[in-house]
Parts: C-alpha cells; structure tokens; sequence
C-alpha cells in the first residue's frame, strides 16, 4: 500500500479518534493553501501551491516536532508524486527512499522482512508479461509501481462457515509483519513511455508465484489479453485514429469535448485471459441531469466512443456509452465508463 498522506491522515485520524480529536487548521497566504492536521502522534502539513503544479507533504512526530516522520511532493493537475518521497523513524532512521521519476524504491533492509520474497515475486510478474506479450512491450508500455504488497490468507470458520479469509501483511514501503503467501504485483501500462499515469496491470501470485485469477476486478485491471496475430506491442498513432474516427461519424468543432485515452475492457472471468486492451476517442453528447432524494443528486454523461484495436490500430466500432456522477450531503462517486442501453 503506498503511504501517502492522505492515508495516513486517515489512519491517524481513526487511531485517534478514540484518544483526541485532531486538532485542523487551515492558512491562506499570498502563494499557496496550507491544511496542518495534529493529534496525538503526527503533526502534518499539506501546502498547495497556487500559481505551481504541485503540493508538498510532510509530517513531524508530534513527541518531536523537529524529526519528520514523512515527506514528498506531489503534482496537482494528475495526481502524481514527484521528485523523492522519504519516510523516517522515529528515531530518525530511514526506513525507504522512492524516486518517483526513476522509478526506483530502495528500502533499509534491516528494516524490512522477507522483502526479498517480494522482489522474487516481482521478477517472476515480470517475466508473465514478456512471455504473454514481449520483451518491447515491457521495455516500451510498462511501468512498474510500488504499489500491491502482500498478504497472508487462510480458511476461518465462522459461525459455522468456512471462509477464506486474507489480511494485509505489508508492502513495498510497509515492513511486512509475517511471512506472506499471496501477493499482489502492480504496474502501469501506457500507450508511450510519454504518457501519464497509464492504466493499472495488476498480477496476483500464491505462496510459490503462481498466477492467482482474480475475482475483484471492479476495483483494479487483472488479467492478459489473448492477442490474436504476431503484433505484440502497441501500434497506433492518434491523429491517424481521430481522422478514422471522423469517417465513422465524429464531428470535431471548437466546442466538442473529445478524450482519447487508452483502457481495459474486462470480460468478467476469473481466468488468467480475462479482458483486453482499447483505445477509445470519446465524444460527450449529452448530460442529464436527476434527483433521486432530497440532498442526492447526481448528472448522466453521455458518449459516442470510437474503439480501436491498440495492438494494429484498426477501427473496431463506435458505441453509445455513458458514466455517472453521483453525490450527496456526505459522499459522492463517479463511475467508470459503461455501455449506454437506455
């Protein structure tokens, strides 16, 4: 799991919600916002730039607001790290240095058990991508994460039911507290090395890294695609798609709402061939809006998604898809793009 602030904000908080409210304050100055949160264990810092594209982060041990226990930068327009996030103890021994722009994490592996499983299991993800696609597609539109980790399951009966049941262990930043035997792998897959952030690729693994099909793919992208012909890399030029998807029916004018991005699209199966890549321009056609209760509302979007084969580039279909965005006095979501049948 990746310690960013706002996970552990929210850690905190629940922790010391039972002990002592946390204390929040907020600070406008002519350059940027700054939220600071204490309670009894942190004192965090959240400052946002106002004319630059970035956030700091950084968290003291409150028993001694010189030590840091956290700190990293973050860029504001898509929600991604940059520069080094570090992390401390409260003795002030690093426990981990990410360099989010290399893409490299080192650990302080006095610090961290069976991490090298870990690194076992990443070499062996590794090489499940290059044997289902190739070695150009991993080098050229994969991009590993530090994010996944591990957990240790087991059958529990309760209430007289037998269930299989997991908890998390730890993770590429978060010392693991015992011997894992499921693991989660995760990396972002990207039409370009130029392309930000990607889509997720998750691979799980059992105890001796065999591939483990997933039945909670609502939440993430697991599973390969079965390619059909010897094309295994992506192969598609965008201003080439837009002007194909012109033929089959997009109007481009100054006041359309075009996206084009890259996606999975999950077939639903628990197999290890469980969906496949495309590449969609979408064209915004439509909002409706509704109320369902007094204080929730919430707006259709509608689409015409142009779809494209990543892999050759070939024009699959158009097809009428809307997304939902939903909200209320408490809470609200968004979901993902669906087919539009009504």
């Amino acid at each position: 799991m990746k310690p960013t602030l706002y996970l552990i904000l929210f850690l905190l908080s629940v922790n010391a919600f039972s002990q002592k409210k946390p204390f929040k304050e907020i600070i406008e100055t002519d350059s940027s916002t700054i939220e600071i949160i204490r309670n009894s264990e942190y004192k965090c810092w959240d400052e946002t730039f106002k004319f630059k594209d970035s956030t700091r982060f950084i968290s003291w041990f409150i028993e001694d607001t010189t030590q840091i226990s956290y700190e990293s930068w973050g860029r504001k327009s898509i929600n991604k790290y940059i520069g080094i996030s570090r992390e401390y103890k409260k003795d002030g021994t690093l426990m981990y240095e990410w360099d989010h722009e290399k893409g490299i994490c080192k650990v302080n592996r006095t610090l961290y058990p069976y991490y090298e499983m870990l690194e076992e299991m990443k070499i062996k993800a590794d090489s499940m991508i290059i044997k289902t696609y190739s070695k150009d597609f991993f080098n050229n539109h994969v991009r590993f994460e530090y994010e996944g980790g591990a957990w240790f399951g087991e059958w529990k009966v309760y209430d007289k039911d037998t269930v299989w049941s997991t908890s998390s262990v730890g993770s590429w930043t978060e010392p693991m507290t015992r011997k894992p035997n499921h693991y989660r792998i995760v990396y972002r897959v990207r039409l370009s090395k130029n392309d930000e952030p990607g889509i997720e690729l998750g691979i799980e693994l059992d105890s001796i890294g065999n591939y483990y099909p997933s039945d909670d793919d609502r939440w993430g992208n697991y599973g390969f695609e079965a390619i059909k012909g010897n094309q295994r890399t992506f192969n598609i030029d965008k201003n080439r798609a837009i002007e194909i998807a012109k033929t089959n029916g997009l109007v481009v004018t100054d006041s359309s709402e075009i996206s084009e991005f890259l996606t999975w699209e999950r077939f639903g199966k628990k197999e290890f061939y469980n969906g496949q890549y495309r590449y969609y321009i979408s064209d915004l056609t439509g909002k409706t809006e509704y109320t369902e209760e007094k204080d929730r509302k919430g707006i259709i979007y509608r689409f015409n998604v142009y779809t494209f084969n990543p892999w050759t580039g070939e024009f699959v279909e158009m097809k009428k898809m809307k997304r939902r965005h939903e909200w209320g006095k408490n809470s609200g979501h968004w979901t993902g793009l669906r087919p539009d049948n009504d």
